[in-house]
């Protein structure tokens, strides 16, 4: 991912920096829906705020690990549908991802 257009793109000097900042900002996207906001949290307890397991991180959140899950993975696949479009189209404003 770092070579890939998108990073290279925002990557002033350090492309692993740029990625972080892309992915952070991706997540942070999450929150502007309502419908998302448990997409955020799942994402940013697990990846944003260190959780070690993906266990640890649904506890935090005082969620069942089922739960968790259920808001997990929509929230990875929102990311990535979201990174992509960036990839494929640029930095203006994505599409919006109902569910």
């Amino acid at each position: 991912m770092t070579r890939s257009r998108l990073v290279v793109e925002h990557a002033e000097r350090d492309p692993a920096q740029a990625l972080r900042d892309l992915l952070e900002q991706a997540i942070e996207s999450l929150r502007e829906d309502a419908r998302s906001v448990k997409f955020h949290r799942a994402l940013a307890a697990t990846f944003l705020h260190g959780a070690p397991t993906q266990e640890l991180a649904a506890e935090r959140l005082g969620l069942p690990f089922t739960t968790y899950r259920r808001h997990l993975v929509p929230g990875i696949e929102r990311v990535c549908a979201h990174l992509w479009h960036r990839e494929l189209y640029g930095t203006g404003v994505a599409h919006s991802h109902a569910g």
